[in-house]
């Protein structure tokens, strides 16, 4: 793994004024040797060793007649019944329990109380003490009160916290270095800890990782950021000074690879943000690794300063990687309201031929949709910087307003563009049969008819953006994408179309925290060209269920028949906005606005007739994502005899 540190030496140190809270301690760990120690035994010890193994054969057979001494009995002292906060109002009574170590009592009530030792309550009270003053609170008195009463003790802590240590001054000092480090990017609006705010041990401490994170990532991985903290307890104030040395300006230097048997060299470099001679930034390492994981053709990547050279100022790199295995299987199943049961299984391939080939078998069944799709990706075409994909399979939906089937092939050129652009550009050919469509459908949506085979060869492109953090669990970042497909007549199609679809997605977490503000937008048209006036209902655009407009039936929003069934449109809004929210551990709500319609021509695009729905979510986070049920209350109702609200199961975020 890429360690964020500063190389070959320590990378912050503190001095105290009076009494210093701060406990002298390096931001970053430097290399330490371990020293083997060689214990010689004496020969007294092996004497006695002998006299012992002696005296043991003497007396091995008196052992069966000499009887063992009872166990002593221990006896069971009083339970821990409870344990109150009292006058805790600054720091959280649930973190003041994570501090202490003596065990809890269960909310349980068929789970025992644990047993009580008053001395185990002293040492907590004591930590409790020290963390307070960690917080900035350096008279904090905790009394204790104990009741006992049928062998059970119910214990009491009143905490008076006192005033708070203010900080009162700060100062950031720059040790002249050449070139000189511009650090006016890190203005005070950017600090963890300001004057007026209480001071506590871990502002500080982030604060000089602030420095320390940038000089790291701007050129300067042997730099130093030292500080000092001047503490007037009678005054209950705080002076801290930062000082930043920012020692030479390094580059990277000669690029290693190591653990590669059948990924080439060639392929492993394009991942790297970096190149030799660029300046040196921890950032551009992590970058680099999360590219070369999402290959998908590595169990490890590990980037890394060469051992030994990390004081040189080209500092050569070493890529040790080692490859996933060339076969895998990979199974799934889940339920949802609206596709019900639904199972999943994926075969793939890695390093098909060498070169980094892949290729991926896909088959999904459930209620709405069965789909077998193969999908080869060639990486890097004739040592290139264009990546081939090519894609074939048979889709087949069973949707509200219609079915169909459809086989498809795709091709396309991808390559890496500047600002972290993907880019793509290629043709697809596919036929798709509708049925199944009522007769109410088929006496507006004329250009439609059951059973005709549609033939569409498209020229299709796209872009995407995206600096999402996670992309299960996304705090921070952005995505944004545009999609493309136009299929004249003289490409053989007998559907003629131009067809975009644009969305953005943004994501923040105020003060790096798991509470979540997220957002999306999300635009679609298709216009029918050449000789067809009107799109058929199997390429139209559809709205309404968990990952669209959460509170309306799937595919409901839009137009509909005279029978209530959907009839899609030519034109698609959609977006929402949402709050999500820790509550304990892994346990997540989410509270959200969506809004959106679908309108059966673009002439008819009116954003006066959308459509909103707001709602809450009770989440679960797995590895695979979120497990949630919801409950979604449209605005603008259907039919407001039934479709008042919808309670459903997702496994997955909405966006």
């Amino acid at each position: 793994m890429v360690r964020r540190t500063a190389l070959g030496q320590d990378t912050a140190r503190d001095r105290t004024v009076k009494r210093d809270p701060i406990t002298s301690q390096s931001l970053s760990p430097t290399h330490r040797r371990r020293r083997l120690r060689r214990e010689t035994a004496s020969p007294w010890l092996g004497g006695s060793l002998l006299a012992l193994l002696w005296l043991a054969l003497v007396l091995g057979p008196l052992g069966g007649t000499l009887s063992a001494a009872p166990a002593p009995v221990e006896l069971e002292g009083p339970l821990l019944r409870s344990l109150k906060i009292i006058g805790a109002k600054t720091v959280p009574k649930k973190k003041l329990l994570t501090e202490m170590t003596m065990p809890m009592p269960s909310l349980l009530p068929w789970k025992k109380h644990p047993a009580f030792k008053e001395e185990e309550l002293e040492g907590d009270i004591l930590r409790l003490k020290r963390y307070y003053q960690r917080q900035g609170f350096y008279h904090t008195e905790i009394d204790r009160q104990i009741e006992t009463k049928d062998g059970q003790v119910s214990v009491e802590l009143r905490i008076t916290e006192g005033p708070f240590v203010q900080v009162v001054q700060e100062e950031v000092k720059e040790i002249p270095t050449t070139p000189p480090v511009d650090l006016s990017s890190l203005t005070a609006k950017k600090w963890p800890l300001n004057q007026g705010d209480r001071f506590t041990v871990d502002g500080y401490e982030a604060l000089k990782r602030l420095y320390l994170d940038y000089l790291l990532d701007h050129g300067y991985p042997q730099g130093q950021v030292e500080g000092r903290v001047l503490l007037d307890e009678q005054q209950n104030t705080a002076g801290i000074e930062i000082t930043v040395n920012p020692g030479p300006l390094c580059h990277f230097g000669d690029i290693k690879i190591s653990g590669n048997v059948e990924t080439p060299d060639y392929l492993i470099m394009r991942q790297l943000t970096f190149k030799p001679g660029d300046v040196f930034s921890f950032k551009e390492l992590y970058d680099s690794q999360r590219k070369l994981y999402a290959l998908d053709l590595f169990q490890n990547a590990s980037i890394s300063p060469e051992e030994g050279k990390e004081k040189e100022l080209r500092i050569p790199v070493v890529v040790a990687i080692q490859e996933k295995k060339k076969r895998s299987v990979k199974l799934g199943l889940g339920y949802g309201d609206e596709d019900r049961f639904r199972a999943k299984l994926g075969l793939r391939f890695r390093n098909l031929g060498g070169g980094g080939r892949t290729l991926e078998l896909d088959g999904k069944h459930s209620s709405i949709e069965d789909r077998v799709v193969s999908t080869f990706t060639n990486p890097q075409l004739w040592a290139s910087r264009n990546d081939f994909v090519f894609q074939s399979g048979y889709i087949r939906r069973y949707l509200p307003g219609f079915t169909d089937k459809s086989y498809f092939t795709m091709e396309r050129l991808e390559r890496d563009l500047p600002w972290k652009i993907r880019g793509y550009l290629g043709h697809s050919l596919e036929f798709a049969r509708p049925f199944n469509i009522p007769e109410e459908t088929l006496a507006i949506l004329t250009q439609t008819t059951a059973g005709k085979l549609y033939r569409a060869s498209m020229l299709i492109g796209g872009l995407r953006r995206e600096t999402v953090d996670n992309h299960v669990d996304p705090h921070r970042g952005s995505l944004l994408a545009w999609t493309g497909e136009a299929a004249p007549n003289f490409f053989g199609s007998n559907l003629q179309f131009l067809r975009t679809v644009v969305e953005g997605r943004r994501y923040y977490a105020p003060w790096d925290s798991d509470f979540v503000l997220a957002g999306r937008l999300k635009f679609g048209f298709i216009q029918p060209i050449q000789s067809t006036d009107q799109i058929p209902i199997f390429r139209r655009f559809f709205a309404g269920g968990y990952d669209s407009v959460r509170g309306y039936r799937f595919d409901y929003l839009g137009p509909r028949n005279a029978a209530g069934l959907p009839l899609g449109g030519e034109a698609l809004m959609e977006g929402s906005l949402e709050a999500r929210i820790p509550i304990y551990h892994e346990f997540r709500a989410a509270a959200y606005i969506d809004f959106g319609n679908v309108f059966l021509n673009i002439p008819n695009f009116d954003l006066g007739q959308l459509k909103y729905t707001s709602g809450l979510e009770l989440r679960y986070m797995t590895p695979i994502g979120p497990l949630g049920v919801g409950i979604g209350i449209p605005w603008n109702p259907i039919n407001s005899h039934k479709d008042n609200y919808r309670v459903y199961f997702t496994i997955g975020q909405a966006f």
